[in-house]
Formats: structure tokens, C-alpha cells, sequence
């Protein structure tokens, strides 16, 4: 499964996550069919696969990547194009409670504004624990952010849709 099913989702993860709700669907549908492959479990919940195979969904590492993108724009481990997306805030002489590292840009719609990586990377990194932003290197990072399950995530497939309401956050 390593070898080829998640091969295909690591190449380029984050144009993956800003892909549609049927979409999304369809590879937490392969991915789910082949854990059930894997360890024979024709019965246990994707979820309860996930925990078997000590993993996490494929969105779920399109989001943990796009944080660890967003740690290299902060420390400037990254190319000039990647750090271009994104508009380090810059530091005031006060200390604020609200202060934050990236700018998040004001948006008009949906799918080139809060569905873009320069809308989503910002909304991210303001959700990653302090404790894992603070880590001293990239390696520390990555292994900090492998544990770490986003909750209230901005992107629209973290959110459920109910008709006549609209989406509403899963948590």
C-alpha cells in the first residue's frame, strides 16, 4: 500500500486537498478499501482502520503537509516561489495576544479566495499548537506535527453540508 497507493497521494499533496467534496469521497473510499485489503477486515470502521494501521486519512496529511510548508515559509527553509504564496505579518514592538505569523488575506468567494493555499496555509498555521510551532527544526516539526489532529479546521471538506443551512464545522 506504502509502495503505490500513497505514492499517488504524496505527490504533490497540496493540490490534492483543494479538490471537491466527491472527490474526497472517492480516495477516502480507495484508501479505505485498501486497509480492508491489507488486514483482511471486511467489518471495522475507516476509523478503526486508521488506528490498526497507525495512520491517518489522506486529507488529514494534505493538512499536516500544508502546515509543514508553512513552517518552512516562517523559518525560510523554502523556496522563494513557495514563500511568495504566502505574506509574512510583520512583528509590532508590542506583544498582543493576537499575534500571528502569516497574513490572511481578505477573500470575495469561494473557490479563489477561502479554497486557495494563500487563504488556507495562514488558517492552518493559527491552528497547530504553539507547542509544535515553536519546535527549533524542520525534523522535530515533522514529527511533532505526525501526532497532531486539526480541529476546527477552515477547509470546506472538514465541514458538513446540510441543505437550506449551508456547511457547519464537524467539531
Amino acid at each position: 500500500m506504502n509502495s503505490f497507493f500513497n505514492s499517488q497521494f504524496n505527490y504533490c499533496p497540496l493540490i490534492w486537498m483543494l479538490h471537491s467534496r466527491k472527490n474526497n469521497n472517492k480516495i477516502k473510499h480507495l484508501h479505505e478499501r485498501c486497509l480492508r485489503l491489507i488486514y483482511s477486515d471486511k467489518s471495522s470502521s475507516y476509523e478503526n482502520l486508521l488506528r490498526k494501521d497507525d495512520s491517518v486519512s489522506i486529507h488529514h496529511r494534505n493538512i499536516q503537509t500544508l502546515a509543514i510548508e508553512m513552517f518552512k515559509v516562517k523559518h525560510n527553509l523554502c523556496p522563494e516561489i513557495t514563500s511568495d504564496i504566502f505574506m509574512k505579518k510583520t512583528r509590532n514592538q508590542y506583544n498582543l495576544r493576537n499575534c500571528t505569523d502569516f497574513v490572511v488575506p481578505q477573500v470575495n468567494s469561494v473557490y479563489s479566495g477561502t479554497e486557495s493555499i494563500s487563504y488556507l496555509g495562514p488558517r492552518i498555521w493559527e491552528i497547530v499548537p504553539e507547542a509544535i510551532k515553536n519546535k527549533m527544526s524542520l525534523n522535530s516539526f515533522k514529527e511533532s506535527i505526525k501526532t497532531w489532529v486539526p480541529i476546527n479546521c477552515p477547509c470546506r471538506l472538514c465541514k458538513i453540508y446540510l441543505d437550506g443551512v449551508g456547511f457547519i464545522n464537524t467539531i
